[in-house]
């Protein structure tokens, strides 16, 4: 809100003049509604108004009033977003230069602008340098050039993710967008290995069965073997005591094969002691790659940064740039006059 310094006028005649007086050339003009009552004023200037104060018109002040609106296009950050920037300076210097960012304020409403003075208005003088048109042409130029030499906007980026989100995007709602595709990725990456490990563990508990029947077929073997070999030695034991003639080599041969039948069972053994170790092995791999893929995504999803954006010239558009007539409330007291900022932007 643009606060006039309060005036104490010793004169007991109304402040200002009846007759408004002309903007110079192609400069524009607007009114600004009153929209505070006189107490209503009052109380926002920190004053407190005399039992005897009575009002006595409005007075319209010369207020530089400058709003352009700035687009932000960036497909690559999705970014569709407009700005508006608004300065009023009450008293700009003679010269025409202007620190745009000391008077900075809220947007105006065109729609709100009155289109004519309130009716027995009183208007101030218009001195330098709102009465040259040329000065007020490169003040106008010099309020684009500070947008664009000065306004920037934040873009929220999570580069990995390729997520962005303008400034109409909360920092909570972001950070949500990317812990759900941190998630999904995730999920993704981990479908992926797991299934490369899962192939591996199948083929490992294939050879694992497989050795299985082996051990099975083995031990079967193995009692075969004791069988006959328990057979044959009987036989021979029986020829000798019975003085026949016969060959031991038999019986030494079935010997070798239940000794061969009993080493494939222990390779078996072996071998599947194996197989199950590089199982729980592979299994326990498995376990700490996904925990290192989540732990690496979720990491991710956290990295958060911001880039700054600034604006193309050929999206700044000036929609109000001219002289502005501030109405203030024209207060009585005994002799003296009292004004009181009639405005508001809020």
């Amino acid at each position: 809100e643009t606060q006039s310094p309060v005036s104490s006028l010793q004169s007991p005649e109304l402040p200002g003049e009846a007759a408004k007086p002309a903007v110079p050339g192609r400069t524009e003009e607007f009114f600004l509604p009153q929209n505070l009552t006189m107490s209503e004023a009052a109380k926002r200037d920190g004053r407190s108004i005399p039992v005897n104060a009575q009002a006595a018109g409005i007075l319209y002040r010369p207020v530089l009033l400058a709003q352009a609106s700035v687009s932000f296009s960036n497909r690559r950050y999705n970014l569709d977003h407009e700005v508006w920037q608004t300065a009023v300076v009450p008293e700009p210097d003679r010269r025409g230069v202007v620190r745009w960012q000391d008077f900075e304020s809220k947007p105006i409403d065109d729609r709100q602008l009155d289109r004519v003075p309130l009716r027995d208005g009183r208007f101030e003088l218009l001195e330098a340098p709102l009465n040259d048109a040329q000065i007020v042409t490169a003040m106008k130029k010099d309020f684009e050039e500070w947008i664009y030499r000065e306004l920037e906007i934040e873009v929220k980026a999570n580069e990995e993710l390729k997520i962005y989100g303008g400034p109409n995007i909360s920092i909570q709602e972001f950070a949500k967008q990317c812990a759900d595709a941190g998630k999904e990725a995730s999920e993704e990456e981990c479908k992926k290995v797991a299934e490369q490990y899962e192939k591996k563990i199948d083929a490992l508990e294939d050879k694992l069965k497989k050795e299985e029947r082996e051990l099975a077929e083995d031990e079967a073997e193995y009692d075969q073997r004791k069988r006959e070999e328990a057979v044959t030695h009987a036989e021979t034991l029986f020829s000798l005591f019975s003085k026949r003639r016969r060959s031991v080599s038999s019986s030494m041969t079935k010997r070798r094969m239940t000794a061969k039948a009993k080493a494939d069972i222990e390779e078996s053994k072996d071998q599947i002691a194996d197989y199950q170790k590089e199982i729980a092995e592979l299994e326990d791999e498995a376990e700490e790659a996904l925990q290192e893929i989540q732990a690496k995504w979720e990491a991710i999803a956290q990295d958060m940064t911001t880039i700054p954006v600034t604006p193309a010239k050929s999206n700044i558009s000036t929609r109000l740039f001219g002289v502005a007539w501030l109405p203030h409330h024209i207060v009585q007291v005994d002799d003296d006059f009292i004004l009181l900022p009639g405005f508001t932007k809020e």
